[in-house]
């Protein structure tokens, strides 16, 4: 009996390339994310059937990241189990709240790729973005591990940024992002959701973000109080649009924000378990899946927390309710 084999693209020879194990049914599914794994240094290796996982994952195979669809999250959860030194990312064709039972708990799952369908690949930007921050053998700790703005539109993309330190610049500059986007021809909803998200990422940087000496919030008690930062603690926010992606983005300098604030507080959002107690996680990200077809979170512990969201202008309003979404978090080992 021949022994079977799995289908290997190699870009081992990039220095310092780590290994992912794609388990994707669908053959040319599997070797399109191969490939934009390996072109971003991600070395890639395909099986098709489940059967094949335990022996493509033996010791001394080098994998260090396990890559499947949420239908196979628990033989995921297995392998991680087994595999300490291992962690892993899932996409799907189905609303998150169906793998949420796969993430919440297990800070080795941190990228969940939404696709259109079973056999469509998740989008060529998300697969380069993840394997390049994947490919990373290290974490540095520092803003060279963050992807600039820009990195989410094409080239030639207009936009602006505002800095915004209290309640009063917040108010400006969702009126600002509003104005931007109805300039673009958008439909009036688009413009309605980006508002609702710049004010719900700002109302985050500006009174759940800072502390005191102690480390203790200085507003998040009070969401309706006035809000003044000194210059240097001010939130920056980002739109631009190529007109094919709008993207939005708002960063703050206390990285206070950890990974279970986002799954757990989707996860309870999604529940309609809406708990405004310090700021009510599950309220804020059910709005940010609301508006996005994607969300990244990078978070440098005291230093930087920066949330970027994706719309995608060729979806139209009905099929982008219906689009499975992406959420994706980086962060230091032991920001879970």
């Amino acid at each position: 009996m021949q022994p079977r084999v799995y289908h290997r693209i190699d870009s081992g020879k990039i220095p310092g390339s780590l290994r992912a194990i794609i388990l994707e049914r669908n053959k040319l599914v599997g070797r399109r994310i191969a490939r934009i794994f390996a072109c971003a240094g991600l070395a890639a290796s395909c099986i098709e059937d489940p059967a094949e996982l335990e022996g493509a994952l033996a010791p001394g195979d080098g994998a260090t990241v396990l890559c499947a669809d949420a239908f196979d999250g628990d033989l995921v959860r297995a392998a991680l189990r087994e595999r300490r030194d291992l962690r892993a990312a899932l996409w799907t064709a189905e609303p998150l709240d169906r793998l949420l039972r796969h993430v919440v708990d297990e800070p080795r799952i941190s990228n969940v790729f939404g696709r259109t369908a079973f056999d469509v690949a998740p989008r060529d930007w998300e697969l380069a973005l993840v394997a390049r921050r994947l490919s990373q053998t290290t974490v540095r700790g520092d803003d060279r591990s963050v992807p600039p703005f820009s990195a989410y539109l094409s080239w030639g993309h207009s936009g602006f940024k505002h800095s915004v330190a209290g309640s009063d610049e917040r108010d400006a500059a969702v009126g600002h992002v509003q104005r931007y986007i109805d300039k673009l021809g958008l439909p009036r909803r688009v413009g309605e959701m980006f508002g609702e998200l710049a004010h719900e990422l700002l109302m985050n940087a500006l009174y759940d973000a800072p502390v005191d000496r102690d480390g203790r919030p200085r507003h998040a008690h009070d969401r309706k109080a006035r809000v003044s930062l000194a210059p240097e603690e001010a939130a920056s926010l980002r739109i631009g649009c190529d007109g094919v992606h709008l993207a939005i983005q708002v960063s703050d300098p206390f990285g206070r924000l950890e990974r279970r604030h986002v799954f757990s507080g989707l996860a309870r959002g999604l529940r309609g378990e809406i708990d405004r107690a310090g700021g009510g996680a599950g309220l804020g990200m059910t709005v940010c899946m609301s508006s996005t077809v994607a969300m990244v979170f990078d978070v440098i512990p005291g230093h930087k927390t920066e949330v970027t969201g994706i719309f995608d202008l060729d979806l139209n309003l009905r099929e982008f309710r219906n689009q499975a979404k992406s959420l994706h978090f980086f962060g230091a080992p032991g920001n879970a």
